[in-house]
């Protein structure tokens, strides 16, 4: 597996099926990574009396430098990874790489920048209960761009639906 992610840089390949579940693994492993962290700290924070302010104040006087550098560590390693089953999956289907993902980076920031991403608020609503009691008002307020959504799964779909040798020398 880690030889999928970081290895044959230069002339590997990868089919549909596997680069679809390579793909999906990364997902989950940074998923699984992120869930475990903050299990660690609720952990933590349990031991240390239930008081969440002091234990990540203490958490991050003790491992604050380690702690980012590592996550760093695990993003770049992520992006490095995906990065390389993505240029394997474009080699297999017989386009040049590095044009590909460099066309692909273009296109991205060209959407950026001129349909800038948009605020979208997500609200859900108090309930009231027969007994008398009320659940507050919840708002998270996010930055996105529905037009570079739509261009990421185009691109995901092309390297997980375009046959292997399609754009190569027949």
């Amino acid at each position: 597996m880690l030889k999928t992610y970081f290895g044959e840089w230069g002339t590997g390949k990868l089919q549909r099926l596997p680069y679809f579940g390579y793909h999906i693994l990364l997902i989950v492993l940074i998923i699984a990574i992120i869930l475990g962290s903050i299990a660690t700290v609720g952990a933590v924070e349990n031991f240390m009396g239930g008081n969440l302010a002091e234990t990540q104040k203490m958490l991050m006087d003790k491992f604050g430098f380690v702690a980012i550098a590592g996550i760093m560590i695990l993003i770049f390693a992520a992006m490095l990874g995906q990065l390389n089953i993505l240029g394997k999956r474009i080699r297999d289907m017989g386009l040049p790489v590095l044009g590909t993902i460099l066309g692909i980076m273009f296109i991205s920031l060209i959407l950026n920048i001129v349909l800038p991403p948009q605020e979208v608020a997500i609200s859900a609503a108090a309930v009231q209960t027969a007994d008398g009691s009320a659940a507050a008002v919840a708002t998270t307020t996010t930055s996105t761009n529905i037009f570079i959504q739509i261009f990421d799964m185009i691109v995901f779909l092309c390297l997980v639906f375009i046959p292997s040798n399609t754009f190569g020398n027949k």
